[in-house]
């Protein structure tokens, strides 16, 4: 078995060395290889990836993150692809868990575990709020998983998925112009192909927490577009309206006595706020485009 570590890496020189170093002190005892895809930053981020042993692919222009990582799958070696950011670090038994779990018959595609770091009062909040990949409540506090595992959903931060089905699927739909709503869609996909995502708490990513509101402001409005363009690629949106309810009563229920709760209501309406700007926006750029 070989694997592919795919990053996409922008205007990441700040934090691509931790998950370079966290990747070259791995357990794994087998080769694997580690791809780049510098999607034309405007800092140090190539020089600090050609100082490590990893593929480094540099682009002419910003394409964004699926078009990244479909690009990193187009050459990559190994028979299992495995995709982290550039603002991850991974867990030194991180590949050896994944080769574990992927050498299950039933396994198809695996999802990890994101622990977010502690932060201050702010960005502990926004953790609360279980983006990304179920933030500090919980993977399984936001998306479903059943009594033997299995979920319908994952996140680029920190999941794999044996090559030939990747391709057999298409690969990342590159019409998400940012992160988030890609990896949902081919997750949607997975399912309805019926392949199989494992949940795996034992393959763990760490990320630092969000702790900017004016970044967050960003990153709902985002979440708001990319929203938009998956509500126009699946069926049954009911089903998706009802699991962000089921998540936001987890997300109220995890933080009622906790001190942070008043700032966590508040964020959850200031979410809420953002991202349906960012739909409407989305929405009405495109029809009258």
């Amino acid at each position: 078995m070989q694997f592919s570590v795919i990053v996409p890496a922008f205007n990441a020189e700040s934090t691509l060395p931790k998950l370079l170093d966290s990747l070259a002190n791995q357990t794994y005892p087998q080769d694997f290889e580690i791809i780049i895809i510098n999607d034309n930053s405007r800092d140090g981020t190539a020089e600090i990836a050609e100082t490590y042993n990893c593929k480094l692919i540099r682009l002419a222009q910003n394409c964004g993150p699926a078009h990244c990582r479909n690009l990193g799958a187009k050459i990559a070696k190994g028979d299992f692809l495995i995709f982290t950011d550039s603002d991850c670090r991974v867990s030194v038994d991180w590949l050896e868990n994944i080769y574990r779990s992927l050498s299950t018959s039933d396994t198809d595609s695996i999802m990890g575990r994101l622990i977010l770091l502690p932060s201050n009062l702010l960005g502990d909040s926004i953790s609360a709020l279980g983006f990304p990949a179920g933030g500090s409540i919980g993977f399984d506090k936001i998306w479903k998983v059943n009594d033997r595992g299995f979920t319908t959903s994952l996140s680029c931060c920190n999941c794999a998925i044996k090559r030939e089905i990747f391709e057999k699927l298409g690969g990342f739909d590159e019409s998400f112009p940012y992160a988030g709503g890609e990896d949902s869609l081919l997750a949607y996909n997975l399912i309805n192909n019926d392949y199989k995502i494992k949940y795996c708490p034992d393959v763990i990513v760490f990320h630092e927490a969000r702790d900017s509101l004016k970044g967050f402001a960003k990153w709902q409005f985002k979440r708001g577009v990319s929203s938009y363009i998956f509500s126009k690629k699946v069926e049954a949106k009911k089903q998706f309206v009802s699991l962000r309810l089921w998540s936001v009563k987890n997300v109220i229920k995890n933080c009622f006595p906790d001190k942070k709760f008043p700032l966590v209501v508040v964020l959850l309406a200031f979410s809420f706020i953002s991202q349906s700007a960012g739909f409407l926006y989305s929405k009405y750029k495109r029809e009258f485009a």
